[in-house]
């Protein structure tokens, strides 16, 4: 058994080391809250990417944009994040909106962990404003329609959730 004089010395040293370790610690977890990365949120990607329409399915789907996922992600922590809604919203080629945004009240609680991934069917967008469709479209006279004025154009789709931290994605709408 060490001496009392050697005995305090390494109690001493094991304390120093101990209170550099919590001094570390505190300032990691200074820095993760600082930088956000435990701040409660769910990310969203929209599939596919790119959407790709033909006439002949935007007719057959009553000018619809039908199949959309929304693949959502946790992140950070918290017992009760709440998600206030979703906006949709279709962008024109330079970035306007082509009618009022979709916006879909959701009003929900939840608790939050981080990786947990959730697949969600998307909205079906109406595009039937965009074509000035007035139900008097036979299917080879918009196909024509289409082709002279639609085809190779690209818009984008964008889908926001709200909440305390928003989050948002977008994604091509391509006519082919």
């Amino acid at each position: 058994m060490p001496s009392g004089g050697i005995w305090i010395i390494f109690q001493m040293k094991g304390v120093i080391a101990l209170k550099r370790l919590s001094f570390l610690l505190a300032v990691v977890m200074v820095a993760v809250f600082l930088t956000g990365c435990l701040t409660p949120k769910v990310i969203v990607k929209i599939e596919p990417n790119p959407i790709k329409l033909y006439a002949s399915q935007l007719f057959a789907n009553d000018f619809h944009v039908k199949g959309i996922k929304l693949h959502l992600r946790t992140a950070g922590f918290s017992t009760n994040y709440q998600i206030e809604g979703a906006v949709v919203r279709v962008l024109d080629e330079k970035g306007k909106d082509v009618f009022d945004p979709i916006e879909v009240e959701i009003g929900k609680g939840t608790p939050i962990v981080p990786g947990i991934k959730i697949t969600e069917d998307g909205p079906e967008v109406s595009l039937r404003e965009l074509f000035d469709y007035d139900g008097e479209f036979t299917e080879e006279q918009f196909l024509k329609y289409y082709n002279d004025n639609w085809k190779r154009k690209i818009y984008k789709l964008m889908v926001t959730i709200t909440g305390k931290n928003p989050t948002s994605d977008e994604v091509e709408i391509r006519f082919e």
